[in-house]
């Protein structure tokens, strides 16, 4: 009987103690210990796990490349955003790729060309290399647009919009962020190639090198969230932050590295007693801006379930007040005021608030109602 080879077996049976080692840090880690909270943990896992396995194992692939949405609903990723739809791809910085297709209708496209958060850094920078957004390029009266990334030009054709691309460029993001996600078009996004290669083929050391990826990808993500949540009860019941491209350049931790620059970011615990809620009041930045969203997060840095309920407002849902302003309420149950935030009687949580092109943002106003 012909035996497996060995690398790759003690790659697979590493993949299995990673799962094992996740499971152990989500079973210690601190945490309110609802009903709730443990049943979104055990499920975390097997979508992180799920995750990992998609994007490392079946579509990381540089010289074959795929654009694709890597997070939805049922998948989640360290604070995702509802107003969001993420796209991603896995780039070789040494190749040329065309990214084309139709803007939609979503006021930010953000691309995030950036290191490889899979593996960790491999430079002495980690993180975003280079941030824009499709509307600093030509893009048709329809919606159509075309941009080249790569080395150098090259020979592309006259007139084509290019992106060079770092050495270390390994991977493109992009955030398309709606203010009214129901009734806004969505964006339409093609990324191939320029140019030919062989057919892929599965070679023991390629996959045994994606699952000692996907094993550390797992364990990274894990013990990421657990740290975000544990320094989050310094700042209970009120948001405090900074820019995307502060986090960029003082290349702190490898998660906050990987952010968008355009976006400033701020979070918070918040913890409620029995009939408490939380009014958090945001107030306008004193120049125009294109975003801002707030999403109520479980322990495990994930949003809560925004298709049965409105656990994330953002300028485009929630109702202002006369000033300007907007003035948000935390509660676990309805207090009859505008803009509920539903915690789905959770009465302790994460959140999060992001500006996009945004100048000066002002801390918000919270404080604690008797409802």
């Amino acid at each position: 009987m012909p035996e497996a080879p060995k690398e790759l077996a003690e790659a697979y049976r590493g993949w299995l103690d990673a799962q094992q080692q996740a499971l152990k840090s989500m079973e210690d880690a601190t945490h309110p210990g609802t009903p709730q909270d443990w049943a979104e943990g055990y499920r975390w896992l097997t979508r992180i796990a799920s995750l990992c396995q998609d994007w490392i194992l079946e579509k990381e692939d540089p010289r074959h490349p795929t654009i694709f949405v890597s997070q939805g609903p049922a998948r989640k990723l360290i604070v995702d955003n509802p107003d969001v739809t993420y796209w991603f791809a896995s780039l070789d910085p040494s190749l040329h790729y065309r990214l084309h297709g139709r803007r939609g209708e979503a006021p930010y496209v953000g691309l995030s060309v950036g290191t490889d958060i899979f593996r960790g850094a491999g430079s002495e920078q980690t993180g975003t290399l280079i941030q824009t957004n499709l509307d600093r390029f030509e893009i048709s009266a329809d919606g159509h647009f075309e941009l080249y990334f790569g080395p150098e030009r090259g020979d592309l054709p006259a007139g084509a919009q290019f992106l060079a691309l770092p050495p270390h460029a390994t991977q493109l993001a992009v955030r398309e962020t709606y203010t009214k996600r129901a009734e806004q078009a969505p964006a339409q996004l093609q990324l191939e190639l320029v140019g030919t290669v062989p057919p892929p083929r599965a070679e023991p050391e390629m996959i045994a090198e994606k699952l000692r990826t996907m094993s550390r990808f797992l364990l990274f993500v894990v013990n990421t969230c657990g740290l975000m949540w544990q320094g989050a009860s310094a700042n209970t019941n009120r948001l405090q932050g900074a820019p995307g491209r502060q986090h960029v350049e003082e290349q702190k931790d490898e998660t906050r590295t990987h952010t968008d620059a355009d976006m400033v970011y701020m979070g918070g615990k918040w913890q409620l007693g029995e009939g408490e809620a939380l009014e958090i009041t945001i107030h306008p930045p004193p120049a125009r801006f294109c975003y801002w969203g707030l999403v109520l997060v479980n322990p495990w840095m994930e949003s809560y379930d925004y298709r049965y309920a409105s656990t994330c407002l953002s300028n485009g849902t929630a109702t202002p007040n006369a000033d300007g302003s907007w003035t948000l309420v935390v509660a676990a149950k309805d207090p009859g005021l505008p803009n509920w935030l539903d915690s789905g009687g959770r009465h302790e949580g994460f959140m999060l608030l992001r500006w996009v092109l945004a100048e000066d943002v002002p801390d918000p106003t919270c404080r604690i109602l008797e409802i």
